[in-house]
């Protein structure tokens, strides 16, 4: 189905190995070879989306660990329920 909200234009040169490598996926997905790639693209750009979130989740645990070393001067912490 053509979405309205496509206003970008794109002219592609692939080879022979690639075009029919999307040929392929488009008949699997029972979709067109264009929207193959619209789908390609979008899982490529959340994936980027997903990185950028786990390395902000890792970065503030390193934070919260870095104050909990540094800064926990209680001797009953693992008392804690």
């Amino acid at each position: 189905m053509y979405n309205k909200n496509l206003t970008e234009d794109l002219r592609l040169r692939l080879s022979t190995t690639d075009m029919d490598f999307l040929r392929k996926l488009s008949a699997e997905r029972n979709n067109s070879v264009s929207e193959c790639i619209r789908s390609i693209i979008g899982e490529y750009r959340r994936s980027l989306d997903t990185l950028d979130a786990l390395k902000e989740t890792i970065r503030l645990v390193k934070e919260k660990e870095a104050e909990a070393v540094h800064g926990n001067t209680k001797t009953d912490i693992n008392d804690k329920l």
